[in-house]
């Protein structure tokens, strides 16, 4: 990042906009998730509507939970290893170069569903390796006072968004085909491409040295992230209680359209104002996250948001009406922007630069990895019992996550350092640096 950016950014304090890296890698980021919201529902709708069969649209969603939980770790090690900006273009070069090969390989091959999948486990492991860098970066191009800031207006625009890409995909199957939605998605990805590649390149001697691994020792990478996460426990204990909230949020969350049809007898297609009320509330919570200083006393804030979210989903269970919902969602949205958001600043703020992507992509892994396990028993309890009684084992489950968290003295006092973030650990063996950020 260059001098004069980073210090319009520390200049406007709370104002990141103010740094013009910052304003291309929004530009950049948001268009990333535009594409992976249209990339999602073209996806399943090329593969349900050539084969008709639920099995094979499971088929498509285990292919895209693989890579997060076989390469998460190694995604993060990437991001501390080497440039984080090159590899954030890389990858979204990738993500649009499948998107353009996915309707060649019909035009040339026809529908293979076994090739479709393939190409789905590339783009998802493509998108994998983007996403630790793509939150590591942030702390290079906005000074630290405008961090809460940045998370903020990122976390927002990104939730909107994906949802806006996910309406739009769903409009441009009508208007101009499959192949043509997969090419504009194409010019999404390479829209975002052109941004990121527009954010300054960091001056200055890189963290840690001037040399590069010549290979990466994933034990080795994963010995020192875990030193750092032992002798900060409470980092630990806040994986845990994310995983174990992870688990129940995807009990009931794939299920919201069963509930639209089954419980409030309505049509499918008004689960669209459901997801849309709660993104608008994930938007405002991102939005609130900065000006709240979610950060500074994150501890409280998890715990209000998973009693609070347990409660609104048993809301849920009991109120059964479309009114009801659509406000329930909403504040559990505005939650779960709230909690979201103020943990990535948490973690930018605590966690070494040399280590913020292998704990990043350490989280990211521990996450995918049980939340098909809640999805397989959310559906296993709806389909022998009914989605209500699965959304209220749901309720429950996060209140009860919610009350140990609170029983917890280190949950409660979880909190941004009042200490400069640091910025160095223990030498390694050998030299080693990462290249600018």
């Amino acid at each position: 990042m260059l001098p004069a950016d980073l210090d319009a950014a520390r200049a406007g304090g709370a104002a990141p906009l103010s740094s013009p890296s910052f304003r291309y890698y929004l530009g950049g980021n948001t268009a990333n998730w535009a594409g992976l919201g249209i990339a999602d529902v073209l996806l399943l709708w090329l593969v349900f509507s050539e084969t008709g069969s639920t099995l094979a649209v499971a088929a498509v969603g285990l292919a895209q939970a693989a890579p997060p939980i076989a390469i998460g770790f190694f995604a993060g090690v990437l991001a501390d290893r080497y440039s984080r900006r090159r590899l954030l273009l890389l990858t979204s070069i990738v993500q649009a170069t499948i998107m353009a090969v996915i309707p060649l390989t019909l035009g040339i091959f026809g529908f293979r569903l076994w090739l479709v999948l393939v190409l789905a486990v590339a783009f998802e492991s493509a998108t994998v390796v983007y996403r630790p860098p793509v939150s590591a970066i942030l702390p290079s191009l906005v000074g630290s006072t405008a961090l809460d800031s940045a998370n903020a207006v990122s976390e927002a625009f990104t939730s909107v968004a994906a949802t806006v890409g996910s309406a739009v995909a769903a409009v441009l199957i009508v208007a101009i085909g499959t192949t043509g939605s997969f090419l504009f998605d194409f010019a999404v990805f390479g829209l975002g491409a052109i941004f990121l590649a527009s954010v300054a390149r960091p001056t200055g001697a890189p963290v840690g040295g001037a040399l590069v691994p010549p290979r990466l020792r994933l034990r080795e990478e994963f010995r020192e992230v875990w030193q750092f996460v032992q002798e900060h426990r409470w980092l630990w204990q806040l994986a845990l209680v994310s995983v174990a909230a992870t688990f129940f949020l995807t009990m009931f969350s794939p299920y919201l359209v069963v509930y639209t049809a089954k419980v409030l007898g309505l049509a499918p297609s008004v689960f669209g104002y459901l997801i849309g009320s709660y993104s608008a509330g994930y938007f405002v919570g991102s939005l609130l996250a900065a000006r709240l200083k979610v950060s500074r006393v994150y501890g409280t804030f998890l715990i209000l948001a998973l009693l609070g979210s347990g409660g609104l989903l048993g809301g849920l269970v009991l109120l059964p009406f479309l009114p009801t919902a659509v406000v329930a969602l909403w504040a559990i949205g505005m939650l779960m922007g709230l909690v979201t958001t103020g943990f990535i600043t948490l973690v930018q703020r605590t966690v070494p630069s040399e280590l913020l992507g292998r704990f990043l992509g350490l989280d990211e892994t521990l996450t995918w990895t049980v939340a098909p396990f809640g999805v397989v028993a959310g559906g296993v309890i709806a389909q022998s019992w009914g989605v209500r009684v699965g959304f209220a084992i749901a309720a429950v489950g996060l209140a009860v996550v919610g009350l140990i968290a609170l029983s917890s003295r280190s949950i409660r006092s979880v909190r941004q350092a009042a200490a400069p973030r640091p910025e160095a650990v223990p030498p390694r063996t050998e030299p080693a640096s990462r290249p600018d950020q």
